[in-house]
């Protein structure tokens, strides 16, 4: 028999792949179809039913992520648009609120 050191195609094509994971991490094509006119407005249609606090929190969120859009980062704007609709959820309520 002969002793060869013989790599599987198998463990090629992994080992190609995990060089390549770090160049694939998030993309910013799907930041890029964020409409922040639309994001804005949905910020502020959520906003006239929630608390005045976290409706005056989410909307300064909202005018912030605006801008960032106007300046070519929609990534971070989407970012910023997620974080105020977070301000608004009001899916828990604490006990000192009922």
């Amino acid at each position: 028999m002969t002793t060869s050191f013989t790599i599987d195609r198998l463990t090629i094509t992994g080992l190609a792949i995990a060089a390549m994971l770090p160049f694939l991490a998030l993309s910013p094509a799907k930041a890029a179809s964020v409409n922040c006119q639309a994001e804005v407005a949905a910020v502020q249609a959520q906003a006239e039913g929630a608390t005045p606090d976290a409706a005056a929190k989410a909307l300064r969120t909202a005018r912030l992520a605006e801008k960032i859009c106007a300046e070519g980062n929609r990534f971070e704007a989407a970012k910023k648009f997620a974080q105020a609709r977070q301000q608004l959820d009001t899916g828990v309520q604490l006990a000192q609120n009922r």
